[in-house]
């Protein structure tokens, strides 16, 4: 007997005890099947008799993806930015005519990689490039450059990314959380560990007495922080940042790429720091954590390069705290 064989005979067996007992919600129940399920099942033998149990054979997988050269990956672009406003189908048969073959699909999804797929996309390319070269602008291109980031910082002080960040479950510690603020100018960064939910108080008791104070010495000013919504992020924290001056700015719900500062900031501390340190070391007490962390911070903030379009090669502390560092 065949798997085919053996499913339908149980999709057989099942309709029977129902018309039989005449309790479909017990038959269900007896043979752990959703009654969606034996609906399904009694309309497709109504229709097509003992044949329309047999389960249905899956198809093949998918196959490896062709592979395409780098050079010709190039050329590939190089006829979509100039062709922008063609399809797939177009850009394979044109490069069909100088020998080179590649499918529209494998076309298509090439372009997806770069971000391409689409006449807009392609279209903003040219937009772009003739701006820059000949200073044709148009209305779209404007806004574009007109545009200012919302997380952009001249200066260390000027924003602050906070954030929230949960480490884990820890045996004879309980839940671990981590409250992380990131400068936007200079790429410092602070963290502190929680045990148990983050509440507002703490946040601001972060802020206020460790991010604060490193401004301090070195001679700046906390003026804005960015934030999500949460509660943590409420209430106290918010009295706290009025008292002191501070102004608080928001990222869009389910936006959490718009904190893209401290997000990066908190994946470099989970990759670099705890998956090493988790498997070096059993921790028993929250502080022997925050210890570890701050073991961690001082390296990234004052031995670690960073070859971001911000820093350069130089570390955070460098921007941050200036001539005293470095």
């Amino acid at each position: 007997m065949t798997l085919e064989d053996s499913i339908q005979g149980f999709r057989l067996r099942v309709l029977r005890e129902a018309t039989r007992c005449g309790n479909v919600s017990a038959t269900c129940a007896r043979y752990e099947v959703s009654r969606t399920l034996f609906y399904r099942w009694r309309q497709r033998f109504e229709q097509y008799g003992a044949d329309g149990l047999v389960p249905k054979r899956r198809g093949p997988g998918r196959g490896r993806p062709p592979h395409v050269s780098v050079q010709e990956e190039r050329r590939v672009i190089a006829v979509a930015l100039a062709w922008p406003t063609c399809g797939p189908q177009f850009f394979s048969d044109w490069l069909a005519r100088d020998g080179v073959a590649v499918a529209p699909v494998t076309i298509w999804r090439l372009l997806r990689r770069h971000g391409l797929n689409t006449r807009r996309a392609r279209l903003a390319v040219l937009e772009a490039n003739s701006a820059h070269t000949q200073g044709i602008l148009t209305e779209r291109t404007a806004r574009a450059l007109r545009k200012t980031r919302h997380v952009e910082a001249d200066q260390p002080g000027d924003l602050v990314s906070l954030d929230t960040f949960y480490v884990g479950r820890l045996k004879g510690v309980g839940k671990v959380w981590q409250i992380t603020g990131c400068d936007a100018a200079s790429s410092y960064t602070w963290a502190r560990l929680v045990v148990g939910e983050v509440t507002a108080a703490q946040v601001w008791r972060f802020v206020d007495r460790h991010i604060r104070p490193s401004y301090q010495a070195a001679g700046w000013r906390l003026q804005r922080v960015l934030t999500d919504g949460g509660h943590e992020f409420k209430g106290v924290f918010v009295a706290g940042c009025a008292e002191r001056q501070i102004r608080i700015t928001r990222t869009k719900p389910r936006h959490a790429w718009t904190n893209g500062f401290v997000e990066r900031v908190q994946g470099t501390i989970l990759h670099e720091h705890w998956r090493i340190a988790f498997r070096r070391q059993y921790f028993t007490r929250v502080a022997s954590l925050q210890r570890s962390l701050d073991r961690y911070l001082r390296f990234y903030n004052l031995d670690r390069p960073h070859r971001g379009y911000r820093l350069r090669g130089r570390t955070p502390a460098t921007v941050l705290r200036g001539a005293m560092v470095a």
